[in-house]
């Protein structure tokens, strides 16, 4: 779900951005991310090269599931023939999984490069962040605990350990195409 939306959000400013170059009379595209600019205090350039990282990922996004859809009407017309072929099958569910293995990694090299464009300060402003974001664990349980009114999925989330808030968190966030399947810890 995230996913389609953050999909349909780039599109559309992509979209937008190119007939605002073909319509000088247009305002400005306001940039993405407001809060995070204030936070980090942003420069336009850097401003720029993010959103320039994110069109790439989602025109990336796009094209993976596209593929991952013919793929899909092949293993559904491949497991639906008289008899189903294994290798056909097994060479379909491989290729799901290499774009699955493929876009996890093109989605850390494109971190690692929106990264490289913020300053050392910048940077431990974003570890402050990351430390915040490891403590939703803690938020959601002492919500459940009464201690606190957070807004995050504390009650839904009773019996949940930290690692299963974590796991969660990051399924939701990390949707890939062709993943059948949430990535190992360790990867």
């Amino acid at each position: 779900m995230k996913f389609t939306f953050a999909l349909r959000l780039g599109v559309a400013a992509m979209s937008l951005a190119a007939f605002a170059q073909q319509n000088p009379i247009m305002p400005p595209i306001r940039m993405p991310y407001p809060q995070l600019t204030r936070y980090l205090e942003l420069t336009a350039e850097q401003q720029t090269g993010l959103f320039r990282l994110q069109a790439e990922w989602h025109r990336y996004l796009i094209e993976k599931q596209r593929r991952v859809g013919e793929v899909e009407r092949e293993l559904a017309q491949e497991t639906n023939a008289k008899v189903p072929d294994p290798v056909a099958l097994g060479v379909r569910y491989a290729e799901l999984e290499a774009i699955c293995r493929e876009a996890r990694d093109r989605d850390s090299q494109t971190m690692q490069n929106a990264r490289k464009l913020l300053t050392a300060p910048q940077l431990t402003k974003l570890q402050t962040l990351e430390a915040a974001y490891a403590l939703l664990p803690v938020i959601a349980e002492a919500d459940s605990a009464g201690l606190m009114r957070a807004p995050v999925m504390g009650r839904v989330l009773t019996n949940a350990t930290a690692v299963d808030v974590a796991q969660l968190i990051g399924t939701i966030s990390t949707s890939y195409p062709g993943c059948r399947y949430p990535a190992r810890l360790n990867d």
